[in-house]
Order: structure tokens, then C-alpha cells, then sequence
């Protein structure tokens, strides 16, 4: 049921929508990567959590010639490969024409709260976007859905509340990560380079894998 706060209204209504470019084929052309433009991709889309910063491959400038630099702030969605996944990008870059950017309407749409609406409508994207060959959400389609939105005021105080947690959280996952290579780091000195604490004071000895501390053994993993 819509009330008089809540309205429904397509992305289109709310801000910009345009396609990503990538217009020069073969797309894989070798002079077109390599330089310093962010080239975000639909993989690199699916694995972000909230903001769009981590990118597999950059453009040169003959990249960046033949598609767009996209600003920070605009939501990138996903129309192929990973259907309806979205993120925000944080710095400027490029992405493909199989990914759509958004840039809100500051006097009508709080780009944060239309990326938590996505999460509501992803599964409906992604079930009209099954066909008999490859999945595609076209633009048309991605237009075609109701975004119900309330007044800018409220979009923002519930994204407000949403994004402090999804920090809270992305600050963590940067912390475990941290973590395990430090642990990896740990590992492959002790065990790998054997200079564990006080490994100067322990003679090493002949194994068949090699020299190892004195005291240590070569077995099996079944014994």
C-alpha cells in the first residue's frame, strides 16, 4: 500500500541513468589497458560491499577515449554477467556497457538509499531478466521498476542508520584482513624460514626436505 510519504517513482525520475561504454572492438585490445583509469567490471561490482574501490584492470588513455569517467557517487548496476548487483563508486572510473551508472537528483534521491532499495528489488531484476541464452537486464527493464521512495529528508536519515553499520562493517572485514596476513606472515617465518623466537640458539640438521631445526621431524600426514 502506497502512502502520501512513500511514492513510487523509476530510477530515471530520480536521477540520470546512462550505460557504461566501451565502445572499441575487440574489447580485449591490449592498447586500450594498462594506464592509470579504474576499470571497474562486473565482478569487481559483485564483490564490493557498499562503495566501489577495488578494481581488477585499468584503462590507458586510448581506453579511456573510447568510454566515460564516471564521477564518484554514482551507483553502478549490474545488466550482465551478475545480474542487478550494485555499488557505489568512491573515486572516479570507467565500467562497460554491461554495467548502468546512476547519478542521483540531490534535490530528489539520496544515492545511498537507492542502493539499499536495490538489495530489495534484485531478486524481481534478476527473474525478468532470464532468457533461453545469456541473462540480460535491459535498460528498459531496469526502468521499468518502481522505486518507493519517501522525502529526501527520511531517505537520508535511513540511509544514515544503514551506512553507519555497513562502515562498521566493511572497517572489520579491512581488520581480518589485516589479521590473516599477518598470520600468513607468521607462518611462513616459522615454519617456512624456521626463524621462529630463539631459532638463532638451534643448530639445523639434514632432512630429506632439506635442512630443519634440530629437534623437528619429517613424517608423514597419516602419522
Amino acid at each position: 500500500m502506497v502512502t502520501a510519504e512513500w511514492v513510487p517513482m523509476k530510477l530515471d525520475e530520480l536521477g540520470s541513468v546512462g550505460r557504461g561504454k566501451s565502445r572499441h572492438r575487440p574489447r580485449n585490445a591490449a592498447h586500450l589497458y594498462g594506464g592509470p583509469y579504474p576499470f571497474f567490471q562486473t565482478g569487481d561490482i559483485k564483490a564490493a560491499n557498499f562503495y566501489l574501490t577495488d578494481y581488477s584492470q585499468t584503462y590507458s588513455e586510448d581506453g579511456l577515449a573510447q568510454s566515460k569517467l564516471w564521477k564518484p557517487g554514482t551507483l553502478c548496476i549490474t545488466i550482465a554477467a551478475n545480474i542487478a548487483e550494485s555499488a557505489i563508486l568512491s573515486i572516479e572510473g570507467c565500467f562497460p556497457d554491461s554495467v548502468v551508472g546512476f547519478v542521483a537528483d540531490p534535490a530528489k534521491a539520496d544515492v545511498r538509499f537507492i542502493k539499499y532499495y536495490m538489495e530489495i528489488l534484485k531478486l524481481q531484476m534478476q527473474n525478468v531478466s532470464r532468457g533461453t541464452t545469456q541473462d540480460n537486464l535491459s535498460v528498459d527493464k531496469l526502468l521499468s521498476f518502481n522505486f518507493l521512495v519517501p522525502s529526501l529528508p527520511v531517505q537520508q536519515r535511513i540511509a544514515g542508520i544503514l551506512s553507519a553499520y555497513d562502515e562498521l562493517i566493511e572497517n572489520s572485514q579491512r581488520r581480518i584482513k589485516i589479521l590473516e596476513t599477518m598470520a600468513r606472515a607468521l607462518y611462513r617465518e616459522w615454519f617456512v624460514h624456521f626463524r621462529f623466537s630463539g631459532h638463532e640458539s638451534i643448530p639445523r640438521i639434514a632432512s630429506p626436505l632439506g635442512e630443519i631445526p634440530q629437534g623437528w621431524k619429517v613424517k608423514k600426514l597419516g602419522d
